[in-house]
């Protein structure tokens, strides 16, 4: 099967790094697109890449330098990636596990758009969020305040909660400075005014591939990778934001391993 093609965009999507990273790191002869259309200059990434950008995220999140990632990855080896980390703390051998299992799979030649996922239809929403600018390890904390004031003001107003809380984030990471979020709580019926600092949603329907994710949120972005590669194979993203439902979640469990939230990424479907 010839391997699908993912832009430059959606790839920052499913892979959670940025357009302006994914550039730098080609610069640097890190993650080089598969494709670079010699009118445009618009990169392409083959879904196979996903693994090695899963590599690139975990090793710099560990502050690995450029030199030591271009060194993991062009010696696919995991010694190599033993020596590198053992040279770093103690925050760094608490990864070692994980990176090392994302170097290994890098070698996997089945299709990544394998994983199940399914195409769902989601209804309209009139909705009352809050949005903002997150970064870095920030969105739980933003998450937790935004549903605290949303929740407040739906009591206050004496509105029916009409669905699981959510989150709309943009189907495309630009840069590092921080990320447009929304987070949201659905309700059956709004007022025009919901209060200061809040917002009104009026949410489209909308065709979505979704995937649901279980457990903490601090291996999302494995999902992601999935999902992203999932709707290159079968359609192309709308480029509508991206929603995650928080099916069950902290405010239902306290146990992170029974967390439950489905990402839900706006797709049109191939008609082939």
């Amino acid at each position: 099967m010839t391997e699908a093609l993912m832009s430059i965009g959606t790839f920052s999507r499913a892979s959670s790094i940025s357009i302006k990273a994914l550039r730098a790191y080609h610069a640097q002869g890190i993650l080089e697109p598969a494709v670079v259309d010699e009118e445009t200059g618009f990169r392409s990434y083959h879904v196979g890449q996903l693994a090695d950008a899963a590599v690139v995220r975990r090793l710099r999140d560990l502050d690995v330098p450029l030199a030591a990632v271009r060194e993991v990855l062009a010696a696919r080896d995991l010694e190599v990636t033993r020596r590198v980390l053992s040279e770093h703390t103690a925050k760094m051998r608490s990864e070692l596990e994980r990176a090392e299992r994302i170097v290994a799979e890098l070698s996997r030649t089945e299709p990544a758009d394998e994983t199940p996922a399914r195409v769902v239809r989601l209804a309209p929403q009139t909705a009352i969020g809050v949005s903002g600018v997150v970064s870095g390890d920030g969105f739980a904390a933003f998450l937790e305040r935004s549903y605290a004031a949303v929740l407040a003001r739906i009591e206050a107003l004496g509105l029916r909660v009409a669905g699981s809380p959510g989150g709309l984030y943009q189907a495309e990471i630009l840069d590092d400075t921080g990320e447009p979020a929304t987070a949201y709580v659905p309700v059956e019926e709004a007022p025009a005014n919901v209060g200061a600092g809040l917002l009104r949603l009026e949410l489209p329907a909308v065709t979505a591939a979704v995937l649901t994710h279980r457990g903490s949120y601090d291996l999302i972005d494995e999902r992601y990778q999935a999902l992203g590669a999932w709707v290159a194979h079968h359609g192309q993203p709308t480029g509508a934001p991206v929603r995650e439902l928080y099916v069950v979640g902290p405010r239902e469990v306290d146990d992170p391993s029974a967390y439950r939230t489905d990402i839900c990424w706006p797709v049109e479907l191939d008609k082939s």
